[in-house]
């Protein structure tokens, strides 16, 4: 305690010694006032690894970065100082040049990380910020101190990065024979095929459960190809009966005998799928009723094969979703198709908003980057983009990327892979389509199931996982 005493003491000192050295016809007016009007990070050292040229070892670099360019937040009510961007990866907190300005010309002071005492903020000096320090100001009358405690965030992983991480195995997935998945009411439930009905089972993030509908009948054997999402609810054409679950136990009959035969797609607003004679349908009432959906092109472009689907909201438009569309035709009828057939809509619930047509993205001559095509496929709205999973005849599985709304596409070879142990226990080094399904959660997770071996992983892209911490505060 004395020496908490001592320290403010030689301060205010200072301050008066200070005041003191004025010139007596100087106009200067002393303030109570004390407060940190501005904090940043200006100067630090980020030690990264780098891969040598032979690829078989990471040598460190040590970068000098710039960081003025990250805000801190300055909370006056709780005395906190803290930037809720943080700053990169492998920046060295204990050495940061940081400059503090204060409100009424004060004096900075910062405490010891062992003791009580306090010194002069020195913006010229390497300061350590691995933990929380408590910063001071006192105010040129010396009659006034404020405290702040002050946090630096540095992410602790790289931002781009991804790692899959699997789950318990479940042995029962490798009777089934195709699958599809959809994350909904915080469970990820997955559709399959057994040979004679659609099973469904549930998972909460750990292992695999087989669910007992309350349906009183089994799911039609290629029910799983009708899975899509909306409003928390899984739906799917059960013969013509559209019906939906959000646990994958109890099911509601929304809509009766439909002749709606397959779901292809849905947005928050609406539910499309096919009919009987091959027209795209759509309901704006969660499947009770349907009408044909409008199309700018034939419907013998339209994908009756494989089918897979994303839908993203569009920024900045209120009740305006973009769906699209992908699959493949008929391989007897159409067996020189190279590329993924992709279509496109706007769907908009505004008051007054005009229905939008269905588009077909035909492929122009100068696109280098088409879908090729693919079976097996699961797409994804992920990292503002859409994500496709897929495979070329003959070929192992491999994720598609597309940041123009399914136009070009490029493969991921840096970032989403498959696990390394995706064939694990897998006879063969080609996993067969339609055995594995990928999903996205609403914790931006990405969910990829291959039944052939029951193996579930999940994995995010680090910094989709970031928390956003709070820059405005009122008393």
């Amino acid at each position: 305690m004395k020496s908490k005493f001592a320290a403010f003491t030689l301060l205010l000192a200072t301050v008066f010694l200070m005041a003191s050295c004025l010139e007596s016809n100087d106009d200067y007016t002393y303030t109570d006032d004390c407060a940190i009007s501005s904090f940043s990070v200006t100067t630090a050292k980020q030690n990264t690894f780098v891969k040598t040229k032979d690829g078989l070892r990471d040598s460190l670099v040590v970068k000098e970065l710039s960081l003025s360019s990250y805000k801190f937040y300055i909370d006056q009510l709780n005395g906190k100082v803290y930037n809720p961007d943080s700053l990169p990866c492998g920046v060295n907190v204990k050495k940061l040049l940081c400059s503090v300005s204060n409100s009424s010309s004060g004096i900075v002071v910062i405490k010891s990380t062992t003791s009580d005492s306090l010194t002069y903020f020195n913006s010229t000096d390497s300061t350590d910020f691995s933990v929380d320090r408590e910063v001071q100001v006192v105010s040129n009358s010396g009659l006034s101190v404020k405290k702040y405690t002050v946090h630096v965030n540095v992410h602790k992983e790289q931002a781009d990065s991804f790692a899959w991480h699997a789950t318990p195995i479940c042995a029962e997935l490798k009777n089934l024979q195709a699958i599809k998945t959809a994350a909904v009411n915080g469970k990820l439930l997955l559709f399959g095929n057994d040979g004679n009905a659609t099973l469904v089972y549930s998972n909460d993030g750990t292992q695999w459960s087989k669910c007992e509908t309350n349906l009183g009948h089994a799911l039609a054997a290629d029910a799983y190809k009708s899975v899509v999402a909306k409003d928390d609810y899984v739906y799917i054409s059960d013969g013509g009966n559209i019906v939906r679950t959000n646990d994958g136990k109890t099911w509601n009959t929304m809509g009766e005998a439909t002749g709606v035969t397959r779901l292809v797609a849905a947005s928050r607003f609406s539910l499309y799928g096919y009919s009987a004679d091959g027209r795209l349908m759509v309901s704006k009432d969660n499947g009770a009723s349907w009408t044909v959906a409008e199309i700018d092109d034939e419907l013998s472009l339209m994908p009756y094969g494989e089918t897979t689907y994303a839908s993203v909201e569009i920024d900045g438009y209120a009740k305006t979703d973009r769906v699209m569309l992908f699959g493949t035709r008929d391989a007897a009828t159409y067996p020189n198709d190279k590329y993924l057939s992709i279509w496109g809509k706007i769907d908009e619930a505004s008051d007054n908003s005009e229905n939008q047509p269905w588009a077909y993205y035909g492929v122009a001559a100068d696109n280098k980057h088409a879908a090729p095509l693919l079976s097996g496929i699961s797409a994804v709205a992920y990292d503002d983009g859409v994500y496709m999973m897929g495979q070329a005849e003959g070929k192992a599985p491999k994720f598609y990327k597309s940041l123009d709304n399914g136009i070009t596409w490029r493969e991921d070879t840096a970032t989403v892979v498959l696990p390394a142990n995706f064939n694990e226990n897998v006879a063969g080094a080609i996993t067969t389509k339609g055995t594995y399904a990928l999903t996205v959660d609403k914790n931006k997770s990405l969910w990829l199931v291959n039944a052939r071996n029951g193996m579930t992983w999940r994995g995010r892209i680090n910094r989709l996982g970031w928390a956003k911490e709070q820059t405005s505060f009122e008393e």
